[in-house]
């Protein structure tokens, strides 16, 4: 039987909303690259958009450590694409 609280149901919707965030952010990149030709590298955003699928997925198993860590690498690596795209868009060197 599957025993989901209210703390795993807001987790899920938490991981699912920053894994549909990174979609907007993936359409973003690669408008910003057809609009005016800087390579934002886009083709490699959808990487931490799987990842933090795969986190709002896991979180229906018991909660360990692999869990954990698979949440620490999607945020990190939607963080650095989102950070990436900034300094892109804003004209930083």
């Amino acid at each position: 039987m599957l025993d989901l609280s209210l703390q795993n149901i807001i987790e899920i919707y938490a991981w699912t909303a920053a894994g549909l965030i990174m979609i907007f952010i993936t359409a973003i990149a690669k408008f910003y690259q057809k609009k005016f030709g800087i390579k934002t590298f886009y083709y490699f955003y959808p990487l931490p958009m799987i990842v933090l699928f795969t986190a709002a997925f896991h979180l229906f198993s018991y909660r360990t450590g692999i869990s954990e860590s698979i949440e620490l690498i999607g945020s990190v690596g939607s963080f650095l694409v989102g950070f990436f795209l900034y300094r892109l868009m804003v004209g930083v060197k």
